[in-house]
């Protein structure tokens, strides 16, 4: 039993900073959308009003942010699961990944937002409109291709990752929406 919880509390730990990153930008974005209001040779926008510059640069601040105190707080996490677990190598990968994973982590969260809406846009669907795998894990797809180099291939981290997201992902969004941050629920 110990050992499924430290699978799904590591993919979890893992995660954290690409979607804080995601989320952030809901509550601190606005401002000057990043595609500067440009339209492609389609006549569609490019991006769209909902994805600006403030909340990119949010996004990764608050993801980094996160990043940083799980650095901090690993030490005395790893310390607490060697009482319950054989803490293994690959573990010790997601426990002690340094900083430069976590800013990688929500670089790649933002970037793949932003391709999701671009290719939403390529397709006729408006901001906010729902395209349900996209929605769910462009993101965390993209941020794991970002902080690939920093992570072990053969780990089974960011598989469990991908799965725990798509779950959690149409949770937060359900309670974003319940709660007044976000005008649908997806």
């Amino acid at each position: 039993m110990y050992a499924e919880l430290a699978l799904i509390g590591l993919a979890l730990w893992l995660g954290l900073p690409a979607w804080i990153a995601n989320s952030t930008p809901v509550i601190f974005g606005g401002g000057r959308p990043i595609d500067g209001g440009k339209m492609f040779r389609n006549g569609g926008r490019l991006l769209g009003d909902g994805k600006t510059i403030r909340g990119f640069v949010a996004g990764v601040f608050w993801g980094t942010l996160t990043g940083a105190i799980l650095v901090y707080a690993a030490p005395y996490v790893r310390s607490g699961m060697v009482n319950y677990l054989t803490v293994t190598p690959d573990m010790d990968v997601i426990l002690n990944m340094p900083l430069l994973v976590g800013f990688m982590l929500s670089v790649g969260a933002l970037t793949g937002d932003l391709v999701g809406s671009f290719l939403k846009r390529r397709v006729g669907l408006r901001s906010g409109a729902p395209s349900p795998v996209l929605d769910q894990l462009g993101f965390v797809l993209m941020a794991l291709i970002f902080a690939a180099p920093f992570l072990d291939p053969n780990s089974f981290y960011p598989a469990v990752l991908i799965i725990v997201t798509f779950g959690i992902h149409l949770l937060s969004n359900t309670l974003g929406y319940l709660i007044g941050v976000k005008k649908n629920p997806w």
